[in-house]
C-alpha cells in the first residue's frame, strides 16, 4: 500500500491500518523528512526518523539524555555498540546495560511515538508506504499504542495549542516556581503533578517537559494550568546577549585606556620639548647669539 498524502490523508492512513489490524511499516516522508512507524497488529509498537536523524530531538536516546536519566559518555558507548553491528534497538542495550530502569525506557518510548506523529501530522503533501512484516512488540514495551485513540488526542492539543501558547513569551522561556508557594501535593491532578516536580530538575521550558516525559503540547496545556493557579513565574529566554554586551564594555574601557595613554605621551612629548626648548635658550651659545642678534639690531 502507498502513495500521495494529498489523496489520503495521514490521519486515515493510520485508521486503516489499525481497523485492519495490519503488522508491519509505515514510511510517512515529505520535504526531506521521514519517518518509520511498526505496527503489530493494528498498534504502534515503535517509530524513530529516517531524515534528518542528526537534528531529530525524538531519538530516544537523546530523550533520556535531557532528561537526565543517562549521561553523554554512556550515550555515546550505547551508540558504538550499535554501530559495532549489534542489531539491538538503543532501548534494549539501555536496559541490559542497565544504564536506564525499563519502566523509564518504556515511557520514552511512548513519547518518542508521540513525537513522531505529532511531526507528520502537519505534512500537507508527500508519500506513505506501508509494507507488511513480521513484527513483535520491543522487548522493553509497556501498553501498545492505539494509533486512532492518540491521534483524536493530538489533534485535540493541536487545536488548542495556539491560543494557550500566547499566554507564554514567544520563543524559548524559562519556568521558575514561585518560592514562597507552599503547595498541597492533591492539590494537583496526577499530570500537573508531575510537571510541577519536574520543575525542580530545570528551568528551560524544553528540559522541563522531557523530565516530565511530555510532548510540547501537553507540558503547554499543563504549564498553563499552573500559570493560571499563580503557582509558576514566566521569564524570556531572549535577553540581550551578555557576551555582546560584554564586548562592548570592554572596547569602550580599551578605547578610554587608549586616549588616555595618547594624552598622556603626548603631554610627555610636550614636557620634552619645553625642556629642550629652556635648555636651548638658556645655554651660553643661545645667550651669545641672542646677544649678537640684539646688536645687529
Amino acid at each position: 500500500m502507498q502513495g500521495n498524502i494529498e489523496d489520503f490523508s495521514i490521519s486515515e492512513i493510520f485508521r486503516l491500518v489499525s481497523s485492519h489490524r495490519k503488522s508491519g511499516s509505515l514510511n510517512i516522508s515529505s520535504n526531506g523528512c521521514a519517518t518509520d512507524f511498526f505496527f503489530f497488529e493494528g498498534r504502534i509498537i515503535d517509530a524513530h526518523p529516517i531524515r534528518p536523524v542528526r537534528e531529530s530531538h525524538s531519538l530516544l536516546g537523546i530523550m533520556l539524555r535531557d532528561a537526565g536519566y543517562i549521561t553523554d559518555s554512556e550515550l555515546r558507548r550505547v551508540l558504538e555498540l550499535m554501530e559495532k553491528g549489534k542489531r539491538k534497538k538503543i532501548g534494549d542495550i539501555l536496559v541490559e546495560q542497565g544504564m536506564a530502569p525499563r519502566d523509564i525506557v518504556s515511557k520514552y518510548l511512548i513519547l518518542q511515538i508521540k513525537e513522531c506523529l505529532f511531526n507528520i501530522l502537519a505534512f500537507k503533501d508527500g508519500q506513505y508506504r506501508f509494507e507488511r512484516l513480521t513484527a513483535r512488540p520491543v522487548s522493553f514495551g509497556g501498553e501498545l499504542v492505539r494509533p486512532d485513540v492518540l491521534i483524536v488526542e493530538m489533534m485535540r492539543f493541536m487545536d488548542e495549542y495556539p491560543e494557550l501558547r500566547r499566554k507564554f513569551p514567544a520563543g524559548d522561556f524559562r519556568v521558575l516556581r514561585k518560592r514562597e508557594e507552599h503547595v498541597d501535593p492533591n492539590f494537583f491532578s496526577d499530570q500537573e503533578r508531575v510537571l510541577w516536580n519536574a520543575l525542580a530538575y530545570s528551568e528551560e521550558q524544553a528540559l522541563v517537559f522531557r523530565k516530565a516525559c511530555m510532548t510540547v503540547f501537553e507540558g503547554i496545556r499543563l504549564l498553563s494550568a499552573l500559570h493560571d493557579h499563580g503557582l509558576v513565574e514566566i521569564e524570556s529566554a531572549a535577553k540581550p546577549d551578555e557576551d555582546a554586551v560584554r564586548q562592548v564594555r570592554e572596547k569602550m574601557l580599551l578605547l578610554k585606556r587608549q586616549a588616555g595613554i595618547r594624552a598622556a605621551l603626548w603631554a610627555g612629548a610636550l614636557v620634552v620639548v619645553l625642556l629642550w626648548a629652556m635648555k636651548l635658550f638658556l645655554s651660553p651659545e643661545a645667550s651669545r647669539f641672542f646677544t649678537a642678534w640684539m646688536g645687529f639690531l
